[in-house]
């Protein structure tokens, strides 16, 4: 969006965001930044379940280190989406968050537009007594504007997380899986597929195509590769950073296969979200669209690989609900895969990559 939609309220600010986003946002704190009175970043981030046992204070600090590396932002509107209904204005749940968010913020230089409880159809401010639904006239006004200025459409039903994968055609994946019992007996093929230098071909062709032009014995050729861990390293790192981050993690990879400690400053170490270079964004959403289609074709026990690369990608790109999602479904077909294993440890200590807020070079 380039145009201007001119907000008059609160309400109106409320109709337009999840347009903004692109989703409708549920049970989350969002900080929607502003330059200069226009909109920049937004960030989402999951309401803690638990408002007992929550810290306010490490929510608040989290939520400003993401801030902070936004470029030119002087103003904040913090939201909370929630399902849960209130019976009074001055009572809104989750105060003590926003209360800690909102302090947080303010020390920071930060300009507060307004922080709000919103509920479906209906919200409140924490910092005065305003309070209010949202109408079909106010809606359709400031619809019409997003229309104009080409805002996405069709995000009511959208959420935060991932959306489903919807398996391709039967005979589509049995020409799949005819394709990779076919490399499961060819010992040649198999082994083949799992030096770098011949999966990188395969890779590189695969992501400067189409993934529906792909036929299927390339599909099967792919999804056997990354069942090799090494390889499946390589290409993690090959379609975040390019062709020279995958050679420099098969460098790696053959280092730690030694039992040598890989130096310091390793492509490698970008997984755990070291770095502060952003891998592109077209990069990103090309790896997301190839891996979604592999997981459409592929036999359930081989998605395990593809859905975890999925789940890092999106991590990757700051959709931390969608990746969750992800990785959930990969534990769900095999709870032992180390690294969708390894990957759930990191996503529960909250680690954020250090590129999210970044330009990439």
């Amino acid at each position: 969006m380039t145009s201007v939609v001119k907000a008059k309220n609160p309400a109106d600010l409320l109709i337009a965001l999840p347009r903004i986003l692109g989703y409708t946002p549920t049970n989350s704190i969002v900080v929607q930044t502003f330059q200069s009175r226009r909109t920049a970043a937004s960030l989402r981030v999951d309401l803690p379940p638990d408002e007992r046992s929550s810290h306010p204070t490490a929510v608040a600090d989290a939520i400003i280190r993401l801030i902070s590396r936004v470029p030119g932002i002087d103003a904040v509107l913090v939201l909370i989406y929630t399902d849960e209904e209130w019976d009074r204005p001055d009572r809104l749940p989750h105060a003590a968050v926003v209360e800690s968010i909102v302090t947080r913020m303010a020390s920071a230089g930060l300009g507060i537009v307004d922080a709000m409880c919103c509920s479906p159809g209906a919200w409140a401010s924490y910092l005065d007594a305003e309070h209010g639904v949202i109408d079909e006239q106010q809606t359709s006004r400031i619809s019409t504007e997003l229309d104009a200025a080409g805002a996405p459409h069709d995000v009511v039903g959208i959420t935060q997380g991932a959306q489903p994968i919807a398996p391709m055609p039967p005979e589509q994946r049995t020409e799949v899986a005819e394709a990779a019992t076919a490399i499961t007996h060819d010992v040649h093929e198999r082994e083949r597929l799992w030096e770098w230098p011949e999966a990188s071909t395969l890779w590189s062709d695969a992501i400067e195509s189409a993934p529906c032009d792909l036929p299927p014995a390339a599909m099967a050729a792919l999804l056997w590769s990354i069942r090799d861990k090494a390889v499946r390293d390589c290409v993690l790192m090959f379609l975040a950073w390019g062709a020279d981050a995958g050679d420099r993690a098969s460098v790696d990879t053959q280092l730690l296969q030694r039992g040598v400690p890989v130096p310091s400053g390793s492509i490698l170490e970008t997984f755990v979200g070291d770095g502060r270079t952003a891998p592109d964004g077209l990069r990103l959403e090309g790896a997301v669209r190839l891996l979604r289609h592999l997981v459409s074709l592929a036999p359930r026990p081989w998605q395990l690989a593809p859905l975890t690369m999925l789940a890092w990608f999106e991590w990757a790109r700051g959709q931390g609900s969608a990746a969750g999602d992800y990785l959930d479904e990969a534990l769900s077909i095999g709870p032992g895969y180390e690294l969708a294993r390894l990957f759930e440890q990191l996503m529960r200590t909250g680690r954020v990559p250090d590129w999210i807020g970044r330009s990439p070079n």
